[in-house]
């Protein structure tokens, strides 16, 4: 992970628990609902999952 600010180091740590509780939510809602998801697999979903965390941890920063 890059050095961040302590702010923007938790702010990310926030957005990243929501992203990971609500993705595994809605994957839940559609998989009861029997209706599409966009990944075939838990295991394909926790993988995008992990993609766009990564993409959120190691964005720009703007000052």
């Amino acid at each position: 992970m890059p050095a961040l600010a302590l702010a923007v180091h938790r702010e990310r740590g926030a957005m990243a628990r929501n992203l990971i509780l609500h993705m595994c939510a809605e994957r839940e809602r559609a998989l009861a609902e029997n209706t599409a998801t966009p990944r075939s697999s838990w295991h394909d979903a926790a993988t995008g999952l992990i993609d766009g965390i990564v993409g959120l941890w190691l964005g720009p920063v703007t000052r």
